[in-house]
């Protein structure tokens, strides 16, 4: 059985917006399998109306597929209607409290036939904007959601009265699909699944980590096996480049000269390929969260896979493919090696988490608006050692105040942590912002960490599993 976990938020925002007097034209977006039809459909529960999931139809097509699934919803007769603002008019006039229409997958409305989204508008216009209604359009193509239904050019711009973008769950909520599992547990499917309710649906909680891996993802013919190349295909014509740009950023190829590199692919192609995976959200684009001026945007960008899933796929199994076929239990036994590194980066994602929870409950010395990873040049030193990297910096742009922060998915000795904080004070150094006057906090986040009461006595931010835990029991009650 599937869970609903956790969209408090949405949903109060939802039921606060259905109590408003007059038309709500709400737009909510978000990639595919992140829950947006399981949210909408709970939120319909015990409300009049209807849910209608589009289809890539003519416009004529469109309006009759629309009316014969929806009007069996309200136990009225399917009448012969061929527009938009027509078949919407009547939907509306045949429900007797105040209805909600919701159209899921808005965007194969308009792949199918592009004027659909001026019907909307024509009907929005003349009929729906004067009624007590509430319509919800939905989509999981991120770029077109954004440029064709949210964008200044869109027929629908300025006619929205709200909009939401349903992002994967966090951390501190994937404990409720597995309320049996260890912290270390959690986080370790959280690096291979990420917050996407459907994903952490298919894993069994009675099942070890390694053994879910096997039966989930890398068995034939299931859910997992086949889904990272349905969402390239169901997006993307031609899919295999993309392929090749996932796999090289999961290795670590960050930069367009090193993914045009490691996939032998033109670096002037690479650009356009990262664009529609950013659109589709399947990569995020990254500059440190310092600048000391905007032009250093361009020479300071790097790519991240954003999807925990989609780069666990692209480090372990899409190399492993035929071996999978031949012997799946020394896959299982690689990845069971290399996991430990591939947390590492998965780490500092908890770790920026668990810092804004912190954050937003006013536990730290200071409370920041900005946070990221820093990296950059150090000057006067040779070619080799002249970068410098730090997991994260947490700063607020109107006070004096910046955090520097380490993550390691390991267990320190206190002198492991000592080396570290001391390495970690020398890096923030090389960050240029209100250096006269700012006052600076050092922080580790760990595994474990020996001596963590300790450090704090001595003015550290120590933080490791056990602060996960206390943090995620204090929001579970």
């Amino acid at each position: 059985m599937s869970l609903f976990v956790n969209r408090k938020d949405e949903l109060e925002y939802l039921e606060n917006e259905y109590k408003k007097k007059g038309a709500s034209l709400i737009i909510l977006y978000g990639r595919r399998r992140i829950g947006k039809t399981e949210l909408v459909l709970k939120f319909l529960d015990k409300k009049p109306g209807v849910y209608y999931l589009s289809q890539k139809f003519n416009a004529v097509r469109q309006v009759e597929d629309f009316l014969d699934k929806v009007c069996p919803q309200i136990g009225v007769y399917v009448p012969k209607i061929t527009k938009w603002d027509m078949a919407l008019k009547f939907i509306a006039e045949n429900i007797k409290r105040k209805p909600v229409i919701i159209i899921d997958e808005f965007p194969y409305l308009i792949e199918g036939d592009s004027s659909s989204i001026s019907s909307f508008q024509s009907a929005w216009d003349l009929y729906l904007k004067d009624l007590n209604i509430m319509v919800i359009i939905l989509g999981s193509s991120i770029g077109l959601m954004e440029t064709e239904v949210l964008g200044y050019k869109s027929p629908l711009y300025g006619r929205r009265t709200g909009q939401m973008k349903i992002e994967p769950l966090k951390f501190l909520d994937i404990h409720q699909f597995f309320p049996k599992k260890s912290i270390i547990d959690l986080a370790q499917i959280y690096g291979c699944l990420g917050g996407v309710p459907a994903y952490l649906n298919k894993f069994d909680e009675e099942n070890k980590f390694p053994e879910n891996i096997e039966e989930k993802i890398l068995k034939r013919a299931t859910f997992l096996n086949d889904e990272a190349i349905f969402l390239l295909k169901e997006e993307l014509r031609e899919p295999a480049n993309y392929e090749l740009i996932l796999e090289a950023i999961s290795k670590g190829k960050n930069r367009v000269s090193e993914i045009a590199d490691e996939t032998g692919m033109p670096v002037q192609n690479i650009p356009k390929y990262l664009r529609v995976l950013i659109n589709l959200g399947f990569v995020k684009r990254l500059h440190p969260v310092v600048l000391k001026k905007n032009r250093d945007i361009k020479t300071n960008t790097i790519y991240e896979v954003s999807d925990n899933f989609l780069k666990f796929w692209y480090t372990f199994v899409y190399p492993a493919k035929s071996e999978i076929e031949i012997n799946r239990s020394a896959v299982i036994s690689k990845i069971s090696e290399n996991y430990d590194s591939y947390m590492g980066r998965i780490f500092e994602d908890l770790s920026n988490q668990l810092l804004r929870e912190l954050n937003r409950l006013n536990k730290l010395p200071f409370i920041f608006g900005k946070i990221g990873r820093a990296w950059g040049k150090i000057p006067g030193k040779e070619k080799g050692k002249n970068t410098y990297e730090i997991d994260l910096v947490a700063f607020d742009e109107y006070s004096n105040n910046m955090l520097f922060i380490e993550c390691k998915w390991q267990k320190l000795t206190l002198k492991d942590t000592e080396s570290i904080l001391d390495q970690l004070k020398e890096k923030s150094t090389f960050i240029y912002w209100k250096n006269e006057i700012r006052k600076d906090y050092f922080c580790i986040i760990a595994k474990a960490i020996e001596g963590k009461e300790n450090l704090r006595e001595k003015g550290f931010l120590a933080f490791d599993l056990e602060d996960f835990k206390y943090i995620l029991d204090k929001t579970a009650k």
